[in-house]
């Protein structure tokens, strides 16, 4: 993997029949980030890192304006086992939510496998959705095998695992396959897994990486010891600069920040940090 660099990203683009995604940091085969500025213009992120499906993690920007269908993702062993893929766990940072916004972030207590069959069958799923309110600035943990659904009037930052593997409970008519016996067989039905908003967040470590709100009041001095750094810009505007080059950053953008690197964030900015 190419060490050294500093890369702002233009995002693969994504339309969906409710909103769109921007696959800001990816290297996933089905959509990959292109280099914006300097000697790599134009190359897709994964030639110049030399990773492919291989690369750990991908962020997207998702705007809903219409809400999503409820939805679960299978944990690596039912992943790879099965579809011969990585597992998706992911979180969410709210950028905008209208007035009154909420999420579906898991399922009623004392369900289980058979009981939630039943219930589906019935036609009666959305009854036993839990939802939780939003605003900008919440954080809400979406671990492998929680049902989830972004609702409308949404834009949010996901990072999550490298993975586009997606189960679909419920589709709100719209008529697209559903995968419910796949569904059933990986929904966390203890709510074990801790799913939900992160009062006062500032940082979250996982398994499969860590995210922290990075808040910059002209300053902020780092090193990469991880395997990265990439950060995507929530409000304000600055610039960083490593190795000789800066480059400005402005709300929404994306960088990544190779392993060694030594670098200074400048401005008033604020911005949600990915890392291994």
């Amino acid at each position: 993997m190419a060490k050294g660099l500093t890369l702002k990203l233009k995002p693969y683009l994504s339309k969906k029949i409710w909103g769109w995604e921007k696959w800001v940091l990816s290297c996933h085969e089905e959509g990959n980030s292109i280099i914006e500025e300097g000697i790599y213009e134009g190359r897709k992120l994964s030639s110049v890192l030399g990773c492919g499906s291989n690369f750990p993690i991908l962020n997207k920007i998702i705007k809903a304006e219409a809400t999503l269908s409820v939805q679960v993702h299978p944990n690596d062993g039912y992943a790879k086992r099965v579809e011969n893929a990585n597992g998706k766990t992911e979180c969410w940072y709210i950028l905008e939510a209208k007035e009154g916004a909420t999420l579906v972030s898991g399922i009623k207590r004392g369900l289980d496998k058979e009981k939630l069959r039943e219930i589906i069958r019935e036609g009666k799923l959305e009854d036993y959705l839990e939802r939780i309110n939003i605003k900008r600035g919440d954080f809400i943990y979406i671990p492998a095998g929680t049902v989830h659904a972004i609702e409308a009037g949404v834009k949010l930052i996901e990072v999550q695992q490298n993975s586009n593997i997606t189960y679909r409970l419920h589709d709100w008519g719209r008529g697209r396959e559903l995968h419910i016996e796949k569904s059933l067989d990986v929904i966390d039905y203890g709510d074990e897994n801790k799913a939900g908003k992160i009062s006062k967040f500032d940082k979250l470590e996982t398994p499969y990486f860590k995210v922290e709100k990075i808040i910059v009041h002209n300053n902020y001095m780092d090193v990469v010891n991880e395997s990265f750094h990439s950060y995507i810009v929530t409000s304000g505007e600055g610039v960083i600069k490593a190795n000789n080059v800066q480059m400005k950053l402005k709300e929404e953008e994306t960088i990544y920040i190779s392993k060694g690197t030594e670098y200074i964030l400048k401005g008033n900015i604020e911005l949600i940090k990915s890392s291994l």
